[in-house]
């Protein structure tokens, strides 16, 4: 687990270099093979770590050219590698961080020479899983930094792209990179997420996800204040746009700073398409979300505290269908929201084979014996199943775990005042993501504060006019 033991030592501070120290700390780890060459008047001292490094390199582009050198007494280490890059080293942390990444080092004196022999295996780029695109570019990160930094230069092939890169974790090494376009960023963003990035004291930082909430600042918010990606094209997009990447090794999704609500609800198919059917989509994506959340909550409301608002022909119809049923309304809609997170968790752990056969089974089963056995009204059913599916086009994850926990607020809210409850707890989430920041910029940017000229690529995607860009 990702935690901060102030007992232990830091690794991320830096000390002075000792050379003869580090190598004798060295030679009783048996993951470190350290090999002894005979270089002119003295000793080149070669340290990698067999497991993670490509033996075939070291042999060929390391210990032959070392062998074979023969060098006058003036001549160093460099001269044996004028075409191979090598680094200098200067602290014990930068060999451990590099011999913990597949370098190879070469003590030669003072000095200490890094050369990249990385022998990490990855997978191959494939379209992600969690986000299916219908037109576009299909590629997608992988856990490799490398690799995803270059699939971003495929995307954006720009002099003015940047990157930064930092080292976080107490214990354990891992390679944080920040990414930003330099004429396009605002300066204050940048600052905040380098500060932010590295006031980082996490131990062990497996994973993207620990990376985001050790960044987030409020973190009794359920919304997400980073939006989580694993197409490269959109980060290029988001970048364009002034914004921050930051990738972390080891984990195929990159977090883009700063994010707004409206951004968590468009998609990179929404400029792919004519402008009318993808506003037209876009709108449609905001009214399912607000249904989601608010659907089975206004449902609860009307038939237990305001029946005077419902018609009634459907009043009637309503009451016929409760016939029987020995729970109130509330308790009906609970256990069955309840129930349909039961069944999408468990569709998600399960093999893909199989994960969701079962899911639909599940549903169709027990919703069908909830109502034969008169437990269930079969308009519940209707209410819950329609809301459930709603949530299915919140095309952010993270957002859509946000609106379903709020969704059960909303039904408690409606069970204790009814419209009343309601009005009251939308009111209170409305101060709530007014007064929420993602780095320095507010949530519900351009509609709080208000920014009307900011509207045009909000709810309506407007159309490119002829000379690029969105039409005003």
């Amino acid at each position: 687990m990702a935690h901060t033991n102030k007992n232990s030592k830091n690794l991320m501070e830096g000390y002075p270099l000792n050379v003869k120290e580090y190598l004798s700390q060295k030679k009783n780890d048996d993951c470190v093979t350290i090999k002894t060459i005979p270089f002119a008047s003295h000793n080149i001292y070669v340290l990698y770590m067999p497991s993670i490094t490509d033996m075939t390199k070291i042999q060929d582009s390391i210990l032959a050219p070392l062998l074979e050198w023969n060098n006058p007494e003036d001549k160093t280490v460099e001269h044996a590698f004028s075409a191979e890059p090598l680094t200098i080293l200067s602290q014990a942390k930068d060999m451990d961080s590099h011999l913990l990444n597949g370098y190879t080092l070469m003590l030669e004196n003072e000095t200490v020479y890094a050369v990249e022999t990385c022998g990490f295996h990855y997978r191959a780029v494939s379209e992600p899983v969690s986000e299916m695109t219908l037109r576009g570019a299909r590629d997608g990160f992988i856990e490799s930094l490398e690799a995803n930094i270059k699939l971003l230069r495929v995307h954006l092939r720009s002099t003015h792209l940047k990157f930064e890169h930092l080292s976080l974790g107490l214990k354990a090494f891992t390679h944080v990179t920040i990414a930003y376009v330099e004429e396009e960023a605002n300066e204050k963003l940048l600052e905040e997420v380098r500060k932010r990035v590295k006031a980082v004291k996490e131990d062990y930082l497996p994973d993207g996800g620990v990376v985001e909430q050790s960044l987030e600042k409020n973190t009794f918010t359920l919304f997400p204040e980073l939006q989580e990606t694993e197409r490269p094209a959109k980060v290029a997009n988001a970048l364009a746009e002034g914004k921050v990447a930051i990738f972390v090794e080891g984990s195929p999704s990159v977090l883009l700073a700063p994010v707004t609500l409206n951004s968590l609800f468009q998609t990179s198919d929404d400029y792919n398409f004519k402008w009318i059917p993808a506003s037209l989509i876009r709108l449609m994506r905001f009214a399912a979300a607000f249904l989601a959340v608010m659907l089975p909550s206004i449902y609860i409301s009307l038939i237990s505290f305001h029946h005077g608002l419902i018609p009634t022909d459907l009043a009637i119809s309503i009451s016929k269908t409760r016939e029987g049923v020995p729970f109130p309304s509330f308790m009906e809609a609970f256990v069955m929201q309840l129930t349909i997170e039961i069944l999408r968790e468990a569709g998600i752990r399960l093999p893909k084979p199989i994960g969701p056969a079962v899911s639909i089974v599940g549903a169709i089963v027990l919703g069908e014996a909830a109502v034969t056995a008169g437990i269930v009204s079969p308009l519940m059913i209707i209410v819950v199943a329609f809301a459930a599916i709603c949530s299915f086009t919140i095309v952010d994850y993270s957002l859509s775990l946000a609106l379903r926990t709020v969704s059960f607020v909303m039904l408690f809210a409606a069970a204790l005042l009814g419209i009343y409850g309601l009005i009251l707890a939308v009111f209170i989430l409305s101060i709530h993501l007014i007064r929420l920041n993602s780095f320095t910029v507010p949530y519900l940017e351009p509609f709080a504060p208000y920014y009307p000229n900011r509207w045009k690529d909000t709810l309506i995607r407007l159309r490119f006019d002829k000379e690029g860009g969105l039409d005003e």
